[in-house]
């Protein structure tokens, strides 16, 4: 790896291929008929990646795909968008994740996942990033239980290497002792994984955001940003919460995607230097934008789009 080729950003998250299938009300017999379908690279860690990429900040991505025609079309897409792909490998014999998210008028998404070759990823495999992490500016993890000890091998590895840390949460990492966080700079949430740190099922509002954030902004080194859909943004930062740009809304028609651009947006700003609330801002306009269209990777604002906002 030459000197002067380190990503800015280090990402680590899932890989799939989603299958987006978005259903009508129309019915023929016993058949429920289907409106569009799209077939597109997605997963955590893909989504972040193109979003950082997209807002001009190089990023490498660690992760594994199958020797299937899945794991090939992840890879191609991902060097559609230049990402670095140089920590990416493919496993022999293995199918490559697959996300199914079915979207339909008037109820929650479904979403399927078979993770595939994204449990074969390892602690040696981080440990081949170590002068890439050492070098970058930032590193940018969502943690799932199908990647979980290779994700806290890499924050551990960062914190070695003295690396700032950027991370987002799943939902089913509440139960994670509130000590773990200390290890990292800058947490990242939506409403649902900040009521799940409340232990509260359906307490997705702003009040529990408040409260997952003053728990949490004792614990992290940075701070805390929870993406709040139409309620604005809230950020904790040395013991301050703000809620900013409540006035930006927008018709919601899907969710799945604007998670993952939000983290990657929120991840590039603040590589380039701006304040968490001016990061946390973009990043949250950015995945409203995500928001408004049905599907993942379909629905990414380009980056003409990001200069803008």
């Amino acid at each position: 790896m030459p000197h002067n080729d380190f990503p800015r950003i280090v990402s680590l998250g899932v890989l799939n291929l989603d299958f987006v299938m978005e259903l009508s009300d129309e019915m023929i017999g016993k058949k429920k008929m289907g409106r569009r379908i799209s077939i597109n690279a997605g997963g955590h860690g893909s989504s972040q990646s193109i979003a950082a990429v997209r807002c001009g900040i190089p990023t490498a991505l660690i992760g594994k795909v199958g020797d299937d025609a899945f794991g090939q079309q992840i890879r191609a897409t991902l060097e559609l968008e230049h990402v670095d792909c140089r920590f990416l490998s493919q496993v022999q014999g293995v199918h490559s994740g697959l996300a199914t998210i079915i979207i339909e008028d008037h109820t929650d998404n479904t979403f399927i996942d078979f993770l595939g070759a994204n449990y074969e990823l390892t602690d040696q495999d981080v440990d081949r990033c170590r002068e890439a992490v050492a070098k970058a500016d930032l590193i940018m993890v969502h943690m799932g239980p199908s990647i979980m000890e290779a994700a806290i091998h890499l924050i551990e590895l960062a914190n070695q290497c003295h690396t700032p840390v950027l991370v987002t949460p799943s939902v089913l990492t509440s139960d994670i002792s509130l000590d773990f966080w200390s290890n990292i700079d800058y947490l990242a949430m939506n409403l649902a994984q900040a009521a799940a740190f409340c232990g509260l099922k359906r307490g997705e509002n702003a009040k529990t955001a408040r409260i997952s954030a003053s728990i949490l902004s004792g614990k992290v080194r940075r701070a805390v940003v929870v993406h709040m859909d139409n309620t604005g943004v809230l950020t904790a930062e040395n013991g301050v919460i703000s809620v900013m740009d409540t006035c930006t809304k927008c018709k919601i028609a899907d969710y799945s995607g604007a998670t993952s651009f939000f983290t990657g947006v929120l991840a590039a700003e603040l590589v380039k230097g701006s304040t968490v609330q001016e990061a946390a801002i973009k990043a949250h306009r950015a995945a409203l934008l995500c928001a408004e269209k049905v599907g993942v990777y379909s629905s990414f604002p380009s980056a003409q789009t990001l200069l803008s906002l």
